[in-house]
């Protein structure tokens, strides 16, 4: 068989010096320097030879000499371009210099003599192509060639790519039910658990079977997320790194990003996320095959709870050896009719055939086609998104025939590339083999964003820009680029907790560097330096460097390569890059780069050389310690893209910012924003800018609101402070801006704000009015703004895409006039002090979440908001009833004094079903309520009649005297009762099996407990601050929580001992705390049965001497003892032990005020943690948080 040959694309790099040379003609940029005849010689010769190009990127298989004759075209295009953009970026400069000082002044003899270099390069280039069209001839190349045979289903492809969007990956999953049910039973079912480790589950199979498909299916299926109590996802790939993976699994828990390379500091963290957890572990794509280094790991996944799965992807059996698995999970091809249905949903996703006898001739050359990829999905994928574009049965015909399903698919030490791969490829349009290509300068498994991917792609030129009537931006082209390789499934998504990123899969990271590999256009340089002389030649363009110690390859790339247009060192977790001496080189040799990446290294300071660097489009300094930015960056006449993301200690930009025309992002932490004080002068100069996050507004030229004027790209969010210094609001040409989605107005709130100042009222009127923003705006914020009404493009309707709106310290409207918002879903009101009345006639149909607070005069909402889910009102103090809100969900009042009114009417609603028929539905108000909270409303009588909430928290609401019945209380988990003037609604609790948690805190008048009905469900009692309580037994009120697994007791000042009767058997963590006249434990018996009781916590109790006379539970794990000093002296006085010693010394865990003899956390002894799930999902974060007794989340019950 023959061997997979590689084809050169060299049509978009010609296309790009042609455009070059064009621009240059039409700017007269050669006729300023003398150059004029040279640049038309070299338009005309390559205009020439592209004419053949197609022609010649199709023999070039065949007459391998082609191959030799496109690659010097290549270099000298390169060359080309290089020189041409250098020459247009003088010439640009010198003019901007010239404006400035409004005199023309001729170029510096220095600047002729360069240009004079210059145009000499050009004419060396001229006789490289000369030669270059010479050899053209002896190959008889034709002219307007088009490859394209067949009917495309969209004739215009290479002109323009059709709106795809990204590619539903559900595709992936056809054929695996089977596969999937059964590892689902090794993950879930009980038989599989392992007292004291992991069970692991090794997926094992060669590329493209779609293992980590299948491992993300399992990781988001609904019934594991329910089973395991915490999930990790961690990509492995071949470079085993601990720290990284330790790191990765801190991450899905704490969402922070970890700086510490320390393995022990890392273990320790991950042990507080996985001690006592039964957790879920995917290992995507390991390679290692060293024990030695997954020991360490093994040791640590130990410490989970009985019943964690590690699930584990990998390409080689060996791997499931390593880790002691001897029957791994080995996944099969996919059966040939699997393969099928995927190619046919994605081949025929259009349906757009001609007749009968067309589908079914394309169906069976289809079907053959699937035969020919052999069970691998992945393969399958490619070969259907590239023939989904056409329709012509030839077409297909000439697919199946191809030469390429006989190549070998690379020998055993280079790459393993699929012919159904090589073949979507070779039909890609020349523009996206180019950005395809130039992907495998990353690293596999790298994870990329699509934005960004996109302005890499800008940098280096590689967006054609296309005729039409519409002008597009690149950003748009771009897009459409990335989505079209996605659809072709060159690029995968992957999508784990809600973060969209994108990856190549290995194989097709293979055929990127199989494709780029030819006369080392694209190089990645690793750690041995050998393999950087290899790979880097002076016709490189592009290189990374994929090794934390760079400073050497560095050196040496700069050495070798000085036509380098991208210089990217990805990193590799917190290692910062240390480019030493190699930065200033960088600088001065690397005249043509485009991008440059420098972020996450030990720069300081970046000196002013970096100006040197005419042609840089793209700078990455992100992470980098650098206070100031040199003005000298600002002579970088084509970047575009600036990162500053985590450099902290940037306070300010470069104050000839304005000079940097051509920017497009400007890419700063949102802290930044904030912290600047202010920007530099003629922001509006950057008529390419797509981010500002914040404008403020000044009275002096350069800082004026009419700055905004010529920023249309302006994209996402934009803050426009310091409004009072706007004249006239329609300057910023706010109406323009469709890609903003959200909006703040804001006014300084230091100004008067009395109604009496009319002039100060009517001019912000006029203003907001003028400030009418773009009908595509999403979410809009509006502060300090003292007009007394809202604005008129609001009111009658023009924001229809507006789902947000945020109103605050806006003193003086007494009316809220929102009018038509019809997409409104989010509103929220604050400090308008003035406000008075919402009308009833506003339009509230589709309001979901409703926040007021600190309105005091408002005394009317309307009557009725019926798709209502949260509502917050807070400070209403002259609010007296709630609107009907049949389907609210949450709800929270907190200081509303005159609130009496529920408003419990019933509301027709008529939903309509599917067949045009409905029937009218009676709803309540609150009956769809789950949580509610009422703190601070003492007019309160009653609660809603029909009202069945699963979390009630109720403080202050002095009149309250009763609680949802037992009818309405099976659903009613969390129940908290605070400063209630008596016991009144502590004897009213109802019986239910559902309540888990309850807090009584502050209830006065209260000296003992009555005894609860039937409460089989509760796990945990807090009992806090209550001044009056004596006694705990009362009725026996704590004997009928059979279930009760933690009880704490903390500021009881009067209550001096623990029930005679004890305590209920159930418990697992007992806290007494602030009790200063507890004096005893109880007696025999009270603790000493409590064989469940594993953790102890005792402080702040000064009277308390001894623990009961028969000792404490056998069972007991954790004692603490905390500024107790009289129990503390009978335990140990001074080097003696105490009376009380005895009872405690067994117990493995003590933390008492004398002494710290906690043991290290072995497999064998756990600190204990059980309480983590019983109080949310993220547990109770460390021993005093235990101690208080708080279930996170709970607001008003803080200690």
């Amino acid at each position: 068989m023959a061997e997979l040959v590689v084809s050169l694309v060299v049509q978009p790099i010609v296309e790009k010096a042609i455009e070059a040379a064009v621009s240059l003609i039409k700017e007269e940029v050669g006729s300023v320097l003398g150059v004029k005849s040279e640049v038309e010689k070299l338009l005309s010769k390559l205009t020439s030879i592209k004419a053949v190009l197609e022609d010649a990127e199709e023999r070039q298989l065949k007459v391998p000499q082609l191959k030799d004759w496109l690659g010097k075209l290549r270099n000298a295009a390169y060359d080309a371009e290089d020189i041409l953009e250098t020459f247009a970026t003088q010439v640009a400069m010198h003019k901007r210099k010239q404006k400035l000082r409004r005199v023309r002044t001729p170029i510096s003899g220095n600047k002729i003599s360069y240009q004079y270099d210059a145009a000499q390069r050009i004419k060396k280039i001229l006789d490289r192509l000369d030669v270059i069209t010479e050899e053209k001839e002896k190959f008889h190349l034709s002219s307007g060639v088009n490859n394209n045979s067949g009917n495309s289903r969209n004739h215009n492809q290479d002109q323009e790519l059709p709106l795809t969007g990204s590619f539903i990956d559900t595709a992936n999953v056809f054929g695996r039910d089977d596969d999937k049910e059964r590892i689902l039973h090794m993950l879930l079912s009980d038989e599989f658990d392992k007292e004291d480790d992991a069970f692991v589950i090794p997926i094992i199979g060669m590329p493209g079977l779609g293992k980590t498909t299948l491992a993300q299916l399992l990781f988001n299926e609904e019934r594991v997320r329910e089973h395991f109590e915490s999930r990790m996802w961690v990509c492995v790939t071949v470079d085993y790194d601990l720290p990284r993976i330790l790191k990765g699994m801190i991450e899905f828990h704490s969402k922070m990003e970890q700086s510490t390379s320390s393995i022990s500091l890392l273990e320790t963290r991950l042990l507080e996320f996985l001690t006592g957890q039964r957790f879920l572990l995917v290992l995507d794509d390991v390679w290692n095959e060293d024990y030695r280094k997954w020991e360490p790991l093994q040791q640590l996944l130990k410490q989970g709870h009985k019943g964690s799965r590690v699930l584990v992807t990998s390409r080689t059996a060996r791997v499931s050896q390593i880790i002691g698995i001897r029957s791994p999970y080995l996944l099969e091809y996919l059966p040939e009719d699997q393969c099928w249905s995927i190619f046919k949903k994605i081949a025929f996703n259009q349906g757009n055939f001609s007749s009968r006898m067309q589908q079914q001739n394309l169906e069976a050359i289809g079907r053959e086609i699937v035969g020919k990829c052999k069970g691998l999905p992945l393969a399958v994928k490619a070969i259907a998104g590239f023939l989904r574009k056409y329709d012509d049965v030839n077409k297909w015909r000439k697919i199946l025939s191809s030469d390429i399903w006989e190549l070998e698919e690379g020998s055993s030490n280079g790459p393993h590339i699929l012919p159904p791969l090589k073949l979507s490829y070779d039909h890609l349009p020349p523009y996206l083999k180019h950005c395809f290509s130039l992907c495998s300068i990353f690293p596999k498994s790298y994870a990329f964003d699509k934005a960004e991917m996109v302005k890499f792609w800008m940098a280096e030129a590689l967006i054609q820009s296309r005729g039409g009537g519409r002008q597009e931006r690149e950003e748009e082209i771009g897009i459409e680029y990335f989505d079209e390789l996605l659809g072709r499934s060159f690029f995968q998504s992957s999508n784990i907790d809600d973060k969209v990123k994108y990856q190549m899969h290995d194989l097709f990271h293979d055929l990127a560097q199989f494709v780029s590999s030819p006369y080392g256009h694209v190089c990645q340089v690793k750690d041995d330096r050998s393999s950087c002389s290899s790979c880097c030649s002076p016709e490189t363009r592009h290189v990374s460097l994929l090794c934390k110690h760079v400073e050497k390859p560095a050196l040496s790339v700069v050495e070798n390569s000085k036509k380098l247009r991208t210089f990217l060192v990805p990193s590799f977790g917190e290692h910062l890059k240390d480019f030493g001496r190699a930065l200033d080189k960088i600088f001065h040799q690397l005249k043509y780069l485009r991008l440059l990446d420098l972020s996450s290294s030990t720069l300081t300071v970046l000196p002013d050389s970096v100006e040197e660097l005419k042609l840089l489009r793209y700078l990455d300094l992100s992470r980098t310690e650098i206070k100031v930015l040199p003005n000298s960056i600002c002579n970088l006449y084509n970047l575009q893209t600036l990162k500053l993301i985590g450099c902290i200690w940037i306070m300010e930009l470069p104050k000839d910012l304005a000079n940097l025309v051509k920017l497009r992002n400007l890419e700063l932490e949102e802290m930044f924003w904030f912290k600047c004080s202010t920007l530099p002068a003629g922001i509006g100069k950057l008529t390419n800018l797509h981010n500002l996050h914040v404008f403020r507004v000044g009275s002096k030229s350069g800082y004026r609101i009419e700055e905004l004027k010529e920023l249309p790209y302006l994209t996402g969010k934009l803050h426009i402070s310091k409004l009072e210094n706007a004249v006239n609001g329609g300057e910023a040409k706010l109406s323009e801006k469709e890609s903003l989605h959200k909006l703040v107005f804001e006014w300084s709130n230091n100004r008067d704000s009395s109604p009496q100042s009319q002039d100060v009222s009517g001019d912000e009127e006029r203003l907001l009015e003028d400030l009418q923003p773009h009908p595509n705006l999403e979410e809009l914020q509006i502060f300090n703004y003292f007009g007394n009404s809202l604005p008129q493009w609001m009111r009658d309707g023009r924001l229809q895409n507006l789902v947000s709106l945020t109103l605050k310290g806006c003193t003086n409207c007494r009316i809220l006039s929102l009018g038509q918002l019809s997409s409104l879903r989010v509103l929220n009101i604050k400090g308008m002090l003035q406000l008075e009345k919402w009308p009833n006639d506003e339009d509230c149909r589709f309001l979901g979440r409703l926040k007021i607070s600190n309105c005091p005069r408002l005394n009317e909402l309307p009557e009725c908001m019926p798709n209502l889910r949260v509502m917050k009102i807070k400070k209403c103090c002259s609010l007296k009833a709630l609107p009907v809100t049949p389907f609210l969900q949450f709800l929270i009042l907190v200081d509303n004094l005159e609130l009496e009114n529920w408003n419990e009417r019933c509301l027709r609603v008529i939903p309509t079903s599917d067949n045009g028929q409905g029937q009218h539905l009676l709803l309540h108000s609150f009956q769809t309520l789950l949580e509610m909270k009422a703190i601070n409303c003492p007019k309160l009588r009653g609660l809603p009649q029909i009202f069945a909430p699963q979390k009630l928290e109720i403080s202050g609401c002095d009149l309250l005297s009763a609680l949802p019945n037992s009818e309405f209380s099976q659903r009613l988990q969390l129940l908290a009762l605070e400063g209630c003037p008596d016991g009144t609604l502590v004897r009213a609790i109802p019986e239910t099996r559902s309540l888990n948690f309850m807090i009584l805190s502050k209830i006065s008048n209260l000296d003992s407990f009555p005894r609860w009905p039937n409460l089989p469900g509760l796990k945990a009692l807090y009992i806090r601050d209550c001044k009056d309580l004596v006694s705990l037994s009362g009725e026996g009120a704590l004997q009928s929580l059979t279930s009760l697994n933690l009880l704490s007791i903390r500021g009881c000042p009067k209550l001096e001992t623990l029930p005679d009767e004890g305590l209920p058997t159930s418990l697992k963590c007992l806290i007494i705390a602030s009790c200063s006249s507890l004096k005893s434990l109880g007696p025999r018996g009270t603790l000493k049965s409590l064989n469940s009781l594993k953790d102890f916590y005792i402080e702040d109790c000064p009277l308390l001497q001894s623990f009961p006379e028969d000792g404490l539970p056998e069972n007991l794990q954790h004692l603490v003892i905390q500024n107790c000093p009289l129990l503390t002296q009978q335990c140990r006085d001074g080097e003696a032990e105490g009376p009380e010693w005895p009872k405690i010394k067994d117990i493995p865990d003590l933390e008492i005020d004398f002494i710290c003899n906690r043991s290290p956390i072995m497999p064998e002894k756990k600190k204990a943690s059980w309480y983590r799930p019983l109080v949310g999902r993220g547990g109770l974060k460390g021993r005093k948080q235990m101690e208080q007794g708080e279930p996170s989340g709970l607001a008003g019950c803080s200690p």
